[in-house]
């Protein structure tokens, strides 16, 4: 059913003017046959609808009718004219139409609806009121037919339309005789300008980015005009409401009598397509970067190993055929600071890894500032007098104050930046300043670093917390150093929530600023001392077994418990410790995780379900691997403690103590 007042599509404005055609049609039929009432009609099986109607004062009063028969052949439902109506139809007619005369035009096709033209009381007698009426009909097949033409082109246009934006493709196009340019609607959403907007030449080229765009979209159109040949660019432009906009712009020429008329083409917004492009170069150059550090971190290490596995291996040769004691005392000296230097090197490398790869955690607890501060700079004073200069330190607090924070880190920190301090430094003064303050009521850790070393020029202090940024120009590889802390430092601080800052003058000497937020503890703890062991406790007999597949880190352990008399037993793996634990009780077992054979976790979990323990006896994890996961993995397999290579002296006794104090009960 057609009624052109209640059409909302896309052809809105076409239908109007249809309706209006036909209104016009039906009037002017009215008027050439002498008739007041004419009428555009549509037949169906079941109903009649009134399209048209000339006069809204006569019959029929409702715009559907119930039909008189079925509307296939239209003469069975619609007879041609009222001579040729049965008497039925004429019932019929004269019900609803209220006449008895009638003349019907031909069928004509509408939206695939059959329609066609009535005029009341029209006499068919009169063979000229036929051939009005052809021509009428005539008519209305033209208007009928122009009106699907255009609603084809319409609706190829719309369907166009919609390509172009989905594509987000708009088209352009430049009549160069008469200096006018015409845009798409999807060219105007891409400019994000309004509707009615009419670009000039001079528009479309401003709104590209001012600079390498704007120059080049002027470029490519004069070779274009010029040569005739074809362009394609992706260029950035500036929209109206100010975005930043990338377009891959494609333009031709058309030539008449060798001169260009015409230029059209298409813009796309590819937006998404170069930020996609711009982020895959980023994460390319980054990834390139981290390839190029990895290579550079492999190399550094490799040249930097050498050192101290040079001094370490060549003093040990020189020890074995030297007879003087003073010279093997210096010798072992210098390969044990080679040592120290090979475990700073390999420490520094494990921290800068796990940072990167993002493995890194902090652990906070509750300590004493003031006494890990003093304990540092008791290191350092030392070295300091060593080289011949002055260490002045200023701790700003009082000797109870206790904060929470990661100790360890801390501590590090200062260390780094008093170890670089002192390296650089071969005259004049060190100073450290160590003080709390409440910032925005939020305690802050301060510490200032300032030498009268070599500092720093522009070029340095730019790139001096980057890794491996050291200064390459100087010939001292003290001086050098791995290029490894001050990144650490850095970072370290980060991580934290703290910031650093560099001050420094070539030839003058550098500070170190640094702010750590911590917080205050809510108890005071003991500072930890060095473990003792009473003359008491030592009188126990204890049954120690040291487990470990390394000769030296056997041969370590046992030398830190000679120092109170106690020779343990050795195993130099997991099943001949089990095969010793059930041999002999042992009180205190010193358990490797990673051996062959059998693994430190295996023979603890089998030693202890087989109960071949003294009553009081343990087992303490000695490993490199200090995960909080490697820790857990300890605990299930039934270890009491876990110590953390390389093992310090205070650690070992502090696991003799317990094992005395347990036997000490049972004695």
């Amino acid at each position: 059913m057609i009624y052109f007042d209640e059409q909302s599509s896309l052809n809105f404005k076409l239908e109007e003017q249809l309706k209006t055609s036909l209104s016009n049609l039906v009037q002017r039929g009215c008027d050439t046959l002498g008739v007041f009432q004419g009428l555009l009609l549509q037949i169906e099986d079941e109903a009649v609808d009134v399209i048209i109607k000339a006069s809204s004062a006569y019959p029929p009063n409702f715009k559907t009718l119930p039909s008189f028969a079925s509307c296939i052949p239209i003469e069975n439902s619609f007879p041609a004219n009222s001579a040729k109506a049965s008497t039925g139809f004429k019932q019929w007619f004269t019900t609803y139409f209220n006449a008895e005369k009638y003349i019907r035009g031909r069928v004509h096709n509408l939206d695939g609806q059959h329609v066609f033209l009535v005029f009341i009381n029209a006499c068919p007698e009169l063979p000229v009121n036929l051939d009005k009426v052809a021509l009428l009909d005539d008519c209305l097949a033209v208007t009928l037919e122009k009106f699907e033409l255009e609603k084809g082109e319409s609706h190829q246009n719309t369907l166009y339309e919609k390509l172009q934006s989905v594509a987000s493709i708009g088209t352009w196009e430049v009549d160069i005789i008469n200096d006018v340019l015409t845009w798409s609607s999807q060219t105007r959403r891409i400019h994000e300008v309004s509707d009615d907007f009419k670009p000039t030449i001079e528009d479309a080229i401003s709104f590209y980015k001012e600079g390498f765009n704007r120059d080049e979209i002027s470029r490519i159109v004069s070779h274009t005009i010029e040569t005739g040949e074809p362009w394609s660019a992706t260029l950035e432009l500036i929209s109206a409401k100010g975005n930043s906009v990338w377009i891959e712009t494609h333009g031709m020429a058309e030539f008449k009598n060798g001169r260009c008329t015409r230029l059209f083409g298409t813009c796309q917004n590819v937006n998404k397509s170069v930020q996609l492009r711009l982020e895959l170069d980023a994460r390319r150059k980054e990834a390139e970067a981290a390839s190029k550090e990895r290579g550079l971190l492999l190399s550094r290490i490799s040249h930097e190993l050498k050192t101290p596995l040079n001094g370490i291996t060549g003093m040990l040769q020189a020890i074995r055929f030297e007879k003087k004691d003073n010279v093997r005392i210096k010798k072992a000296d210098i390969a044990l600071h080679s040592a120290d230097r090979l475990l700073a090197l390999i420490n520094d490398v494990l921290d800068y890894t796990s940072i990167i790869n993002g493995e890194f955690s902090l652990s906070y607890s509750d300590f004493c500032v003031r006494s890990l501060a003093e304990d540092i700079v008791d290191v350092f004073k030392g070295r300091c007098a060593d080289k011949g200069i002055r260490l002045y330190a200023v701790l700003s607090f009082d000797e109870k104050t206790y904060v929470n924070g990661d100790a360890a880190r801390i501590s590090q920190v200062l260390t780094n930046l008093l170890s670089n301090a002192v390296k650089f430094t071969s005259k004049g003064y060190i100073s450290i300043q160590i003080t709390l303050k409440q910032q925005s009521n939020i305690p802050v850790l301060l510490a200032s670093i300032e030498d009268s070393g070599v500092g720093m020029n522009e070029d340095i202090l730019s790139r001096i917390f980057r890794p491996f940024q050291n200064d390459r120009a100087s010939a001292s590889e003290e001086l050098n150093g791995n290029g490894l802390g001050l990144s650490i430092v850095n970072q370290l601080i980060e991580k934290m929530g703290g910031e650093l800052e560099v001050r420094s003058k070539v030839g003058v000497g550098t500070c170190f600023d640094v702010a750590i937020p911590v917080e205050m503890a809510s108890l005071e703890k003991e500072v930890k001392s060095d473990v003792e062991l009473s003359s008491e406790l030592l009188n126990i007999p204890l049954n120690i077994l040291v487990v470990d597949d390394n000769d030296i880190n056997r041969l370590v352990l046992a030398s830190m418990l000679e120092k109170f008399n106690y020779v343990p037993d050795e195993a130099d793996n997991g099943e001949v410790a089990v095969e010793m634990a059930r041999a002999k009780k042992y009180d205190l077992i010193f358990m490797d995780c990673a051996m062959p054979v059998l693994d430190g976790m295996s023979a603890t979990k089998i030693i202890k379900q087989e109960g071949l323990l003294s009553k009081y006896g343990r087992i303490v994890a000695v490993t490199a691997n200090t995960t909080a996961e490697d820790k857990v993995s300890c605990s299930e397999a039934g270890m009491s403690d876990f110590l953390s290579k390389p093992v310090v002296q205070n650690d070992v006794t502090a696991q003799v103590r317990v094992a005395l104090n347990a036997k000490s009960i049972t004695a």
